[in-house]
């Protein structure tokens, strides 16, 4: 389906297309045409669009005033239109029904230029119906309408209905005449009243010509036209941005007022609608399917409180051409999904998401690869700033153009219509992939310990204000640079604690946000296998903020082994216990600092090993990272100085990055492991653990085994403090009585065995 539009986006309908020839001055064209009514004011009687100027590499020379076609130039004319067809009645392109080979002489077109058009063409005749009609409400009905005496009965008849205002609807149809003259159609009566209709009244108009002459564009040959450029959008941008949308009563009236003349600054890398989305072609993604045989489902029925919704955003992604009619015959079903209400605002209307499902698309699309950095380096780098500000993209992936040869793959059914997009979509395979590579490409070179981004979200990370506005307008010439704008409702700036990626940062480091917390804390005691999964594949995000997480996990571990019945032991509720327990205590971990010196202490146990990452600073120890994991079958079979020289190290393994090249102090309760290079190097495995040790600078220092990880982390911090053993007193229960211990052992089957033959003396 084809749509033509005048430059306010109205819709200009046609009754049909045909191909004509034309010459401007001394060169020939042949171009496709739209028959339209003549209701819509139009000062031209032929027009030349986009589709032209694209064919034929058309360049227009506003300077000059030149119109560039290869070699050859055109002058423009500045003359109002000519009027060739003031006297004829029904003047679109046709101009007499008495000869079909017509020739006009001087129309001007959109450039001023005359041509000359030659072929054979068609004229549109009123169509009244033939007898007198009532259609109830609500119905409809088939109706009669006369052919003109005049039109050709050998010919396909297209009708295009008269807009009434009774309120009743009739379609566009090709039809095939009777031999009474006439032919049928059928009238909708929508409204809650009964509609007549008198004998003879006008339907519509109706015109014959050759089925031939009626083409249908090529996919490559149905454009958006974009009636704006660059500066036009930037003014709008302008026009649109105010103060209020920046959020920073947070600040005192002087870098509040530095900070705003800083943003309306840059308008330009801000967007608060689709009309002014920025628009790239930094990346062209490109979506190449296994296969090419069209894929096609049903449209999924749109809810009643979201159909408001649906018909304005469409209508809203087809003002701002970032989608645009489709008749492909790709075609996948759109759902709409309701978004979270402002707990504070009640009464507002529900809005919703709208989402192609893709999932059809996705399993024939070929994938496209690329390394999405670890959100833990992430965290590393910009935690422990004074100053954070997050910059959201508005409608980010909308931002990306398509192939036109890729446009027909992702169209998408509605109730509403068919549509395809001509900007890239969320949900469809690679989308990630190719919003990712954009905007690495547009912050390479700045991105580092103040600038990260992960997909949409672009985080500053800074130490003061100065630091941050030389920053900001850094990322703001970036983003310009690539026509890439930011939603300014969804700001945060200038703040001294943020939220990010599901971690909390500030000045001392970073901690899991209050929302993970509450979601761990939170989480019901598991009944089966799939809720400890799920409840590990929580924790895990967190691995890294929990001292020897695989030991405590490791009963919980144990449960999702294969053929493992789902036995809730008291190791497993311990273990359940005790990690929610470290959860809601928000443990905080502190940033790398190149500066201080690096220390690091290791453990290991039957089941686990661990270390920990540490810098001393003011004769305090600060834990930067946590490392834990499960040792194997075989590993656990190891002599315990062997676990040990194994976390050594595993840890240092773990660490690498920050720990080649400094000099660094090793912490370990094995005390022959100080003397590391000495051990035996049998069996293979060991030679290769202390060449790899080898690499690294560090000295080893021996702390007491009774002070672990935990309890040296615990007393560094008050060296001077007298050292006394820890005392815990409990009151037994009614439930730990003599009487009930005899209950119990007497009921379990081992020990009651066990005191049955020492009764018997065996």
């Amino acid at each position: 389906m084809v749509r033509i539009k005048t430059i306010d986006n109205t819709v200009v309908p046609y009754m049909s297309a045909i191909n004509l020839k034309f010459k401007i001055k001394k060169k020939w064209f042949s171009n496709q045409f739209f028959v339209t009514l003549n209701s819509w004011n139009a000062q031209y009687h032929a027009i030349l669009g986009y589709d032209f100027l694209q064919r034929n590499k058309v360049v227009i020379d506003t300077v000059n005033k030149q119109l560039l076609v290869g070699n050859q130039k055109f002058d423009f004319e500045e003359n109002s239109p000519t009027n060739v067809c003031s006297e004829t009645t029904d003047c679109d392109i046709s101009q007499s029904d008495k000869n079909k080979k017509e020739s006009f002489e001087q129309i001007n077109n959109n450039f001023g230029e005359k041509f000359d058009v030659s072929e054979e063409t068609f004229h549109a005749l009123n169509v009244k119906i033939a007898n007198n009609i009532t259609v109830q409400p609500f119905s409809t009905q088939i109706i009669n309408l006369k052919v003109p005496k005049n039109i050709s009965k050998n010919k396909d008849l297209i009708f295009i209905p008269k807009k009434n205002k009774l309120g009743y609807l009739i379609n566009e149809s090709l039809n095939v005449p009777t031999n009474a003259n006439l032919f049928h159609t059928i009238i909708e009566n929508n409204t809650n009243k009964a509609i007549h209709v008198k004998k003879n009244t006008i339907m519509g108009k109706l015109s014959t010509f050759d089925v031939n002459d009626i083409m249908s564009p090529s996919e490559s040959e149905i454009y958006q036209i974009n009636n704006l450029n660059l500066n036009e959008i930037h003014k709008m941008r302008r026009d649109e941005l105010l103060k209020s949308d920046f959020k920073l009563d947070h600040l005192n009236n002087k870098d509040k007022k530095d900070m705003q003349e800083l943003l309306l600054k840059n308008y330009k890398v801000f967007s608060k609608s689709y009309k002014t989305l920025g628009e790239t072609s930094a990346v062209i993604p490109e979506f190449s399917l296994l296969h090419n045989f069209p894929l096609q489902t049903k449209p999924y029925s749109i809810p009643l409180m979201a159909k408001k919704y649906a018909q304005q955003e469409i209508n809203n992604l087809l003002e701002a051409g970032i989608i645009e009619p489709s008749s492909s015959s790709y075609c996948f079903p759109v759902i709409f999904i309701k978004k979270k209400q402002n707990p504070n605002d009640s009464n507002s209307e529900p809005k919703f998401r709208m989402v192609v499902d893709y999932r059809l698309l996705n399993s024939i699309t070929e994938t496209f690869k690329i390394c999405l950095p670890k959100i833990s380096e992430i965290i590393k780098n910009i935690a422990g700033r004074k100053i954070y500000c997050v910059l959201d993209l508005k409608s980010a992936f909308f931002q990306i153009k398509l192939r036109d040869e890729d446009k027909r793959k992702l169209a998408f059914c509605t109730e509403i219509g068919n549509f395809q997009p001509t900007r890239l979509p969320f949900g469809s395979k690679n989308s990630t992939s190719y919003f990712h590579t954009l905007i690495s490409k547009c912050l390479n070179g700045i991105t580092g310990k103040n600038v990260q981004f992960f997909l949409d979200d672009i985080i500053i990370a800074v130490d003061s204000l100065c630091e941050l506005k030389v920053t900001l307008q850094a990322v703001f010439d970036r983003l310009i640079k690539f026509n890439i704008t930011l939603d300014p409702a969804k700001l945060q700036l200038c703040k001294s604690e943020i939220t990010y990626l599901g971690f909390d940062l500030n000045s001392n480091g970073f901690s899991p946000s209050e929302q993970n917390v509450n979601k761990v804390t939170n989480f019901p005691r598991p009944k089966n296998l799939k809720q400890v999964q799920m409840f590990l594949g929580m924790l895990n995000y967190f691995r890294g903020l929990i001292y020897d997480y695989a030991g405590i996990v490791e009963p919980l571990v144990k449960l999702t082994k294969k053929n493992t019945p789902f036995v809730w032991s008291v190791e497993c509720e311990n273990a359940f216990n005790t990690v929610q327990e470290i959860i809601l205590k928000k443990p905080t971990l502190k940033n790398f600092d190149p500066n201080l010196p690096i220390s690091l202490i290791t453990d290991a146990s039957k089941i686990a090993i661990c270390g920990i990452l540490l810098q001393k600073k003011d004769n305090v120890y600060y834990p930067l990272e946590f490392f834990s994991r499960k040792l194997t079958p075989a590993e656990c079979k190891y002599p315990s100085i062997r676990r040990e020289l194994l976390a050594i190290y595993a840890s240092v393994k773990h660490f690498h990055d920050q720990l080649l090249g400094e000099n660094f102090e090793l912490l370990t309760d094995a005390k022959p492991l100080t003397e590391y290079q000495s051990l035996d190097k049998k069996p293979e495995i060991v030679a290769r653990w202390l060449l790899y040790l080898g690499t690294f600078s560090f000295t080893p220092t021996h702390i007491p085994g009774s002070l672990n990880p935990v309890d040296f982390l615990s007393r560094v911090v008050e060296e001077n403090s007298l050292n006394v053993n820890n005392i815990t007193l409990f009151q037994p229960n009614d439930k730990l009585s003599l009487q009930n211990i005899l209950i119990e052992q007497k009921q379990d089957a081992i020990l009651s065995k066990i005191m049955n033959d020492l009764s018997v003396n065996k």
